[in-house]
C-alpha cells in the first residue's frame, strides 16, 4: 500500500487479528516515516491470497491442518485445497518446519 502523504510503498509494522470480519494493519512509510492504520477484510484477503499463494493464517488453522493431516488421514493436497495454499506449505507445517511454537 503506498503512503497516504508522499505515495511511498509502505511496510507493515505490526498486524492484529483481534477482529472477526477484518485485520487491522500498523504501517509506516520507510520515506517519510508517517504511520497509518488500515482495515483490511477478511474476504479480500483470503481472494488476495489464492492469487498469490499467500495466507494468513492463525494458531487454529495450524492445528486444523495438522488434525486433518494425521488424524483424519487427508494427502496434503486435500488440506491445502481446503485452505487455499500449496502442498509444500502444508508439508511445512504437518512437519514443523514452520508454525513449530504451535
Amino acid at each position: 500500500m503506498d503512503c497516504e502523504k508522499c505515495g511511498t510503498k509502505t511496510r507493515v509494522v505490526k498486524t492484529c487479528r483481534d477482529f472477526p470480519d477484518h485485520v487491522r494493519r500498523y504501517r509506516r512509510c520507510p520515506n517519510c516515516g508517517h504511520n497509518f492504520v488500515t482495515k483490511q477484510p477478511l474476504e479480500q484477503i483470503y481472494k488476495g491470497q489464492l492469487e498469490r499463494n499467500y495466507q494468513v493464517y492463525e494458531a487454529a488453522d495450524i492445528l486444523k491442518m495438522r488434525h486433518l493431516w494425521a488424524e483424519e488421514g487427508r494427502s496434503s493436497r486435500e488440506v491445502a485445497e481446503i485452505f487455499g495454499c500449496t502442498t509444500s506449505w502444508v508439508n511445512k507445517v504437518v512437519k514443523r518446519k514452520v508454525w513449530v511454537n504451535v
